[in-house]
C-alpha cells in the first residue's frame, strides 16, 4: 500500500500542493526535488507521483495513470507525462558506487525525484545563464566522458569512485584568456581556494545562489593568473568569474552545485551535490531539449586519451541527444562498459563480467554487447577496429546482423574487420560484439561508418 508524505501548502511554490516540513524535499529554480522510498507518494501539479520499485540504476514511477521506467539521469534527459516533467536525481543503487560518500548527501531515501511543471523551463533564462561565454566561439557536445555521478575506476576519483560534477571540455583554452567562465544567476563570492601545481597555481571558487539560500556553485580548475573576482564580491548573472587552467593532458573547467547544510569549505567542496545535467542542457540549447542527432557517416574511436579525445571516451550507454553509445540495461549500475587508454591509443574492454572485484560488477546476462549509432536510412558501408591494446582477446563481430569475422588476437594486435554493406531502414545502425564465456575479453577500438547511393 501506498504511504502518502504529511506536507503543508506554501504558497510560494507553485506547482507543488506540497510544500514540505521534510527535508528531504528541496526546491531549486522551478524544481522541487522530493525523496521517495517504494510505495510512498507525492503530490505535484495535482498529480500523484508514486515510487514503484527500482532495479539498480532503473526505477519504476507512476505519474497519475502513466507508469514509467527512468534510469537515473547521469546524462538523461527528463521525460514528460501529465503535465509534468520528470527525472530521477539519485538513488541508493548509484549512491553504492561511491561507498555512500557525502556527494550523495541529498539522497535521504530509495530514491530523488525531480518533477517541474511542463510550461515552465528549469531555470528561467532571465536569471540563469550557460556558464561559459559563447563569444570566443565556444560549443558544448555534452559528450565527455566525465559527467555528473559517472562512474570511475577505484582510486581515481576524491568522491568514492564517481565524478562530482560535470566536466565541461575546454582543451582550446588551457591557460589562455579564452572562453571566459561565467556566473550562473546573481550569486556571491563565498570564497576562493588555491593550490599549486607542477605547472600552474589553479583555484577552486565557491558561490552562493541569491535567489536560494543555501545553494551553492562550486567551479574548479580555474587560472589564478586569470581570475576576475574576489571574496564577498556580489555578482550579477553573467559576470565574468575567469579562465580555466588546463595541464598537458586536458583543459576543463569542472561545474558542481551543491545544497548542504551549510556553506561548504574547500575540503568538502562535493558534498551534498545536486544534480543538474538537465538544467545546463536546458540553458545550452533552450527548452526544446527533445531532439534527435543522427548521422550518415562517422569514425567513433573509444578509450582515447583526453587529450587526443576531448575526453571523448564512447563507453557510456547510449542517449537519443548524442545519437551513439552502448545498449546497456538495469543490469549494469555504471551504466557504461570497460575503456583502457594505452598512449595515444585506446578501446572498450567488453567482458562476460564488467569491473569485476569494484562495486561496479555486473553480469552481462546475454553474450554480446551492442553499440547503437542513430543514421539515415539507406545502405552503409562498415567496418571495425577489434582487439586490446594490453590483452589478447577474442570476438565475433556483426554489422546489422551481417557477419564481419571472427578475431582471435595478441595483445597490442588490433586487426581491422572487412568493409561490409548494409541496409538500415529504422535509423538504427547496430554494431554486434560477441564475447566468450572465459576469462578473455573482447575489444573495440574504432568503428567507421559512410552513407552510400
Amino acid at each position: 500500500m501506498a504511504t502518502r508524505l504529511l506536507l503543508f501548502f506554501l504558497p510560494a511554490i507553485p506547482g507543488a500542493h506540497a510544500a514540505v516540513t521534510d527535508t528531504s524535499v528541496f526546491r531549486w529554480g522551478n524544481a522541487t526535488y522530493v525523496n521517495l522510498d517504494i510505495g510512498e507518494t507525492f503530490i505535484f501539479n495535482n498529480t500523484e507521483v508514486e515510487l514503484l520499485h527500482t532495479e539498480n540504476h532503473f526505477n519504476r514511477i507512476r505519474v497519475g495513470s502513466d507508469t514509467l521506467w527512468l534510469e537515473v539521469s547521469r546524462r538523461t534527459l527528463p521525460v514528460s507525462t501529465e503535465n509534468v516533467r520528470i527525472f530521477v536525481a539519485d538513488n541508493r543503487a548509484v549512491k553504492s558506487l561511491s561507498h555512500n560518500h557525502p556527494v550523495h548527501g541529498l539522497l535521504k531515501k530509495e530514491a530523488l525525484i525531480c518533477l517541474s511543471e511542463n510550461e515552465n523551463p528549469l531555470l528561467n533564462p532571465a536569471d540563469y545563464i550557460f556558464p561559459v561565454d559563447f563569444t570566443d566561439g565556444y560549443t558544448w557536445q555534452a559528450m565527455e566522458d566525465s559527467y555528473l555521478f559517472s562512474y570511475l575506476r577505484p582510486g581515481n576519483s576524491l568522491t568514492g569512485n564517481v565524478n562530482p560534477g560535470i566536466d565541461l571540455d575546454m582543451q582550446e583554452a588551457r591557460g589562455l584568456r579564452r572562453h571566459m567562465i561565467l556566473a550562473l544567476e546573481n550569486s556571491r563570492v563565498v570564497w576562493i581556494e588555491t593550490k599549486n601545481t607542477d605547472l600552474a597555481e589553479t583555484a577552486c571558487v565557491c558561490l552562493e545562489s541569491q535567489s536560494n539560500p543555501g545553494i551553492y556553485y562550486i567551479y574548479d580548475n580555474l587560472y589564478v593568473r586569470h581570475l576576475l573576482i574576489r571574496k564577498d564580491q556580489k555578482l550579477e548573472r553573467g559576470d565574468g568569474i575567469g579562465y580555466i587552467w588546463g595541464d598537458n593532458n586536458w583543459g576543463y573547467l569542472r561545474l558542481s552545485v551543491v545544497k548542504p547544510d551549510s556553506a561548504p569549505a574547500y575540503a568538502n567542496r562535493f558534498s551534498h551535490v545536486v544534480n543538474f545535467f538537465p538544467q545546463l542542457m536546458e540553458l545550452y540549447y533552450g527548452q526544446q531539449l527533445f531532439f534527435l542527432k543522427s548521422f550518415t557517416k562517422g569514425r567513433i574511436e573509444f578509450g582515447r586519451t583526453n587529450s587526443q579525445g576531448r575526453n571523448i571516451q564512447n563507453l557510456s550507454a547510449f542517449e537519443e541527444y548524442s545519437g551513439t553509445g552502448w545498449k546497456l540495461g538495469a543490469w549494469n549500475p555504471a551504466a557504461r562498459v570497460e575503456g583502457v587508454t594505452d598512449g595515444l591509443s585506446g578501446n572498450a574492454r567488453l567482458r562476460k563480467t564488467l569491473f569485476a572485484g569494484e562495486p561496479a560488477a555486473c553480469t552481462n546476462p546475454v553474450s554480446w554487447y551492442d553499440f547503437e549509432i542513430n543514421v539515415r536510412n539507406g545502405l552503409y558501408r562498415v567496418r571495425a577496429r577489434v582487439g586490446d591494446w594490453q590483452e589478447a582477446t577474442w570476438q565475433k563481430v556483426e554489422f546489422e546482423g551481417i557477419s564481419a569475422g571472427t578475431f582471435d588476437l595478441k595483445a597490442g594486435m588490433p586487426e581491422w574487420t572487412s568493409e561490409k554493406i548494409v541496409r538500415i531502414t529504422d535509423g538504427k545502425l547496430t554494431v554486434r560484439i560477441f564475447v566468450a564465456d572465459h576469462n578473455r575479453p573482447a575489444g573495440l577500438c574504432e568503428l567507421v561508418f559512410q552513407n552510400t547511393p
